[in-house]
């Protein structure tokens, strides 16, 4: 059966903000694709997983993941993944799918602790730049990426970030790092090989269009961070288009030469 489906987790933990532009940037796709929003209990079912090319988790809190998919659901993003199935992982969804999420370790809003699917065999570690504040624009800010991989394009872009992930891990062997925060080699946007799938996972929101981020009524960014963000918008456009279209082409050889478990 053809894969044409891209299902968008909205359920407990997924931020109404960036649901929206997940779902808008993944529209980007059509027709060739379907984007359908889902939830705990649909994948807790495997509802329509096998016609599914790609699962997503965007931006919100990871714990609200954790206590709508369960245990159970876990291990279906797991298996989906592991028997040829593709997964995104935005922020929040990126802390869901690492071996380990160390969420402001000290700090007021500590979250830390091991979760289940275990797409990336290392550590999700952030907020990687301070200031963040849930359900809040206050912390949010621009910022620059850059490539470290000669297979993917444009060579550097200015994405949204707020709350976001580094990852960090001693062995590589089944992911690599796509981009890395600029003047750093702390990766932001890596690719992880499960079985006979994949994913992409990024701790900044590469999917977050200024121009939908303008239209909002209240609790918006600063005129600083979206006149940055309009600046390298081409960029970023290019960078979301290259990276879920890759995701997307069942013949894509983006992590060919990782090893699958």
């Amino acid at each position: 059966m053809a894969r044409t489906l891209v299902q968008v987790y909205g359920d407990v933990g997924a931020g109404h903000r960036s649901l929206l532009q997940l779902q808008h940037s993944l529209r980007l796709f059509g027709p060739k694709f379907t984007v359908i929003e889902t939830d705990g209990k649909r994948i807790r079912e495997r509802y329509r997983l096998d016609e599914t090319a790609l699962l997503c988790f965007g931006g919100g809190y990871d714990l609200g993941y954790l206590r709508s998919l369960e245990m159970v659901g876990c291990e279906v993003v797991r298996d989906f993944i592991l028997h040829g199935g593709r997964y995104l992982g935005l922020c929040a969804g990126a802390y869901f799918a690492s071996d380990e999420c160390i969420f402001d370790k000290g700090g007021p809003l500590e979250v830390c602790g091991p979760r289940y699917i275990k797409l990336f065999e290392g550590k999700a570690v952030g907020p990687y730049y301070p200031g963040f504040v849930y359900e809040s624009e206050e912390g949010a800010c621009a910022i620059p990426v850059v490539t470290t991989n000669s297979s993917v394009s444009p060579a550097s872009a200015v994405t949204y970030f707020n709350g976001g992930c580094a990852f960090k891990s001693d062995t590589w062997c089944r992911s690599k790092a796509l981009y890395n925060y600029v003047n750093t080699n702390d990766a932001a946007i890596i690719a992880c090989r499960l079985g006979k799938g994949w994913g992409i996972l990024s701790g900044v929101h590469m999917e977050y269009d200024p121009v939908l981020l303008r239209t909002m009524e209240t609790d918006r960014p600063t005129e600083a961070v979206l006149t940055a963000l309009e600046s390298d918008n081409t960029n970023r456009q290019r960078l979301w288009e290259n990276l879920i279209g890759a995701i997307l082409d069942p013949d894509c050889n983006l992590v060919g030469d990782l090893i699958p478990q």
